[in-house]
């Protein structure tokens, strides 16, 4: 698949939305912003339509040339730009087999400082040990390279955004517990992995027990992300078609299963160890 190197990232589309629009707001035509900038027309074009990679320091001077330096989303601009220009490094062997909006999607969870995390029947993707990925991606994956597909999941699990540790607010179904393994071992070392990060000051888990009743919105796994200096939150869904931005109402879908479901950190422990002792 080569899509996502055919197509811009969402960082660079939304910075060449806004550039559009500030020039436009100018009154500026293409030819008339590329003189001022003493550049070509097409090269502003692509830079609006997120296919050329501009630097912060372009960013900068465009939004000089357009007298708008001082506008209130200036210094935002100039961050996107930063941002859409320097991905992670460890994502960029991955994307060619990917579509655009699993790039964007991992694009944008590296961003995330808060990550609401719900697994049901299987165990949350940031939150997975090796052995347990190893058992399950081939039945998940269809014809995968389970050593790729690790190398880019243990690089989101460890990716620190901003320099950062990510907070982890996870909800897992007891149900989870209950896939069968070919090496059960395998599940024996994810529910101490669980109980190793319910220790930590930045994981919070809670289980959702298996007397709980169902409720369709639960049925699925999904996370919400959210930004530091920010109010707003992203949902994405993992679904047996694929993995999509949720819609918007994902984060109440989240607190109604927190509220509704799930129980505490403490009891919830208490089912992680007698799973553990069970297996």
């Amino acid at each position: 698949m080569i899509e996502a190197d055919r197509q811009p990232g969402i960082f660079a589309r939304d910075l060449g939305s806004m550039l559009q629009k500030i020039r436009e707001l100018t009154g500026l035509s293409y030819d008339e912003a590329a003189a001022r900038l003493a550049c070509e027309a097409d090269w502003l074009v692509r830079v609006e339509t997120g296919f050329a990679t501009v630097t912060s320091e372009e960013v900068a001077r465009i939004l000089v040339e357009y007298g708008a330096r001082e506008a209130s989303v200036a210094d935002s601009m100039i961050d996107l730009a930063r941002r859409a220009a320097a991905p992670p490094p460890w994502l960029a062997p991955h994307t060619s087999r990917m579509t655009a909006e699993a790039r964007d999607i991992l694009l944008i969870e590296a961003e995330a400082t808060l990550a609401h995390v719900h697994g049901y029947r299987v165990i949350p993707l940031l939150v997975q040990t090796e052995d347990y990925f190893r058992e399950i991606a081939p039945g998940l994956y269809r014809d995968c390279d389970v050593d790729q597909e690790w190398d880019l999941l243990s690089h989101r699990q460890a990716h620190q955004p901003g320099g950062v540790t990510r907070l982890l607010e996870v909800i897992i179904d007891e149900c989870a517990f209950e896939l069968k393994l070919k090496r059960p071992e395998a599940m024996t070392g994810q529910l101490r992995h669980l109980l190793s990060l319910a220790d930590t000051p930045h994981v919070t888990i809670r289980v959702v027990p298996m007397h709980a009743p169902i409720a369709e919105h639960r049925l699925y796994n999904f996370d919400i992300l959210s930004f530091a200096g920010t109010a707003d939150r992203i949902g994405i869904s993992y679904t047996a078609l694929g993995t999509y931005f949720a819609h918007s109402g994902a984060y109440g879908i989240w607190e109604d299963i927190k509220d509704r479901f799930a129980v505490d950190p403490a009891p919830s422990r208490t089912i992680l160890e007698q799973r553990l002792a069970a297996s």
